[in-house]
């Protein structure tokens, strides 16, 4: 079972990821609403992966994650995010993500594309698609 601390601002999009991945995969995932929330979670818990928003109230997604590696938390980090551009892509690789990928609203593909990342993150051979064609820090 592969433990993913999904922080999103967004409770319907918990929602929809957790029943997505419970339904295509042997995942549990750990909603937090923001970056001080999700650090207070991993305090206590383990994750196997990390999914974060780059809109985050207080901390932003991209201000968790240098926290988290200024701690030398090294988890596998994927930013998923309607926020997009080569500045802020640029800006997250420096603190070497897993992946970035782009959504738009509730659309199928970005979220299969998130959970076949995860997978390959978390080092599992358990997804259908092959991860030796994904580059660390540039899956999108």
């Amino acid at each position: 079972m592969i433990t993913v601390l999904y922080v999103d601002t967004d409770p319907k999009m918990w929602t929809i990821i957790s029943r997505i991945f419970e339904k295509y995969g042997t995942l549990s995932v750990f909603p937090a609403s923001s970056g001080e929330e999700a650090l207070a979670w991993l305090s206590q818990y383990h994750a196997d992966v990390i999914v974060s928003d780059i809109n985050l109230p207080g901390m932003s997604g991209i201000q968790f994650l240098h926290t988290l590696r200024s701690k030398g938390i090294s988890l596998p980090f994927i930013f998923f995010s309607e926020r997009d551009n080569p500045r802020l892509r640029n800006e997250t690789y420096m603190e070497d993500v897993f992946g970035f990928i782009t959504r738009k609203g509730l659309e199928k593909k970005p979220i299969l594309n998130l959970l076949r990342q995860i997978y390959c993150a978390a080092g599992s051979h358990e997804t259908a698609y092959p991860c030796s064609d994904m580059e660390q820090g540039h899956g999108t």
